[in-house]
C-alpha cells in the first residue's frame, strides 16, 4: 500500500494531465467492530481481508476508502486489525473520516484524527481526472466554522479541477440516498445542505460523489451528478450486503458495479 501524508489537507496540485482509462475501487465502512462481538474482531477481520484480496486481484489505480474506517476510534484493538489489513491493499489508499471515527465532530477530535490517519481531507489529479475528499461530520454536526474552513478550500480544488475529463468527490454521509426531496435522517444531508453542496458541485462540473454510511448501497442522478452510495466492508443492514464498488473510467464514461464480496455468507452479515 502506498500512503501520501502532507498534513492536515493531502494534496498532489499538479493540473490535469492527459486522460487515460483505468479502474478503481470504493471500499466504505470497513467499521472493524460493527455489530462483531467475536474474539479480537475475527469476523470484523475476515471481512476485510476478503475484501481486500478481491481488491487487489483487480490491479485498480487507486482505492478510497469513505468513512467509518473502525467502530470504536480509542479501541486499540479494532485500530490494529484495520491497520493490517489496509497494509496489505497494493493500489494507493485514500481515506476519508466517518462520524464512528469522531464520535462527534470537535476541532480536538478533528486534530485527534489527523494525528493518527495523517489527514482528514485529500485533492489530486492524474490520468486527466481530479479526486476530492471531503469531511461531512462538519457538515451533519453543524460545526459552522470548521464547514466554513472546507468549504473556501474545496472550492478552491474544484476551481483547480477546471479541465478535468472528470471530477469525483468522496464523502461518508451521502447527500442524498435516492431523490432530493427524500426526508432528511440520520442517513443523509439537510434539505438546505443538500441543496447547497448539490448547487457547488453541478455549478463546478463534479460528475460523480461517492459516499457510504447507509451499509446499503444507492444510486442515483439528481441534476446530471451520479449519487453513488456503496454498502460496508463490515456487517450490512437492511437490503444490503458485504462489498465495494469497482469503478471503471472510460473514454465515453463512468461504470459503477457493486460488487458482493466473494466468498460472504449474507445470513451472517446482513441485520434487518
Amino acid at each position: 500500500m502506498k500512503t501520501y501524508i502532507l498534513g492536515i489537507a493531502l494534496m498532489l496540485t499538479a493540473a490535469c494531465n492527459s486522460f487515460e482509462p483505468f479502474t478503481f475501487v470504493q471500499m466504505s465502512d470497513t467499521q472493524i467492530g460493527f455489530i462483531d462481538k467475536s474474539e479480537g474482531y475475527s469476523h470484523s477481520d475476515s471481512l476485510m481481508k476478503a475484501a481486500v484480496v478481491a481488491s487487489n486481484a483487480l490491479s485498480p489505480a487507486y482505492v478510497f476508502v469513505t468513512g467509518d474506517l473502525v467502530d470504536n476510534p480509542s479501541d486499540p484493538v479494532q485500530d490494529s486489525v484495520y491497520r493490517t489489513r489496509l497494509s496489505e491493499i497494493e493500489a494507493p489508499v485514500y481515506t476519508v473520516p466517518g462520524n464512528h471515527d469522531y464520535m462527534g465532530f470537535t476541532r480536538e477530535k478533528q486534530k485527534a484524527y489527523i494525528a493518527l490517519r495523517g489527514y482528514d481531507r485529500f485533492s489530486f489529479r492524474d490520468r486527466g481526472c481530479a479526486f476530492i475528499g471531503m469531511d461531512s461530520n462538519c457538515i451533519k454536526d453543524g460545526v459552522t466554522e470548521a464547514e466554513a474552513e472546507q468549504w473556501d478550500w474545496l472550492v478552491r480544488e474544484l476551481d483547480a479541477a477546471k479541465g478535468c475529463r472528470y471530477t469525483f468527490v468522496f464523502l461518508h454521509c451521502p447527500i442524498v440516498r435516492e431523490s432530493l426531496d427524500e426526508k432528511e435522517d440520520y442517513f443523509n444531508f439537510s434539505m438546505e445542505q443538500r441543496k447547497k453542496y448539490l448547487s457547488l458541485f453541478k455549478e463546478k462540473g463534479v460528475d460523480v460523489v461517492f459516499a457510504g454510511h447507509t451499509h446499503q448501497d444507492y444510486d442515483a442522478v439528481i441534476e446530471g451528478i451520479h449519487l453513488v452510495t456503496a454498502g460496508p466492508v463490515c456487517n450490512a443492514l437492511g437490503h444490503g450486503t458485504p462489498g465495494y464498488n469497482v469503478v471503471k473510467v472510460g473514454e465515453s464514461g463512468v461504470d459503477v458495479n457493486y460488487t458482493p464480496t466473494p466468498g460472504v455468507d449474507p445470513s451472517r452479515c446482513v441485520f434487518k
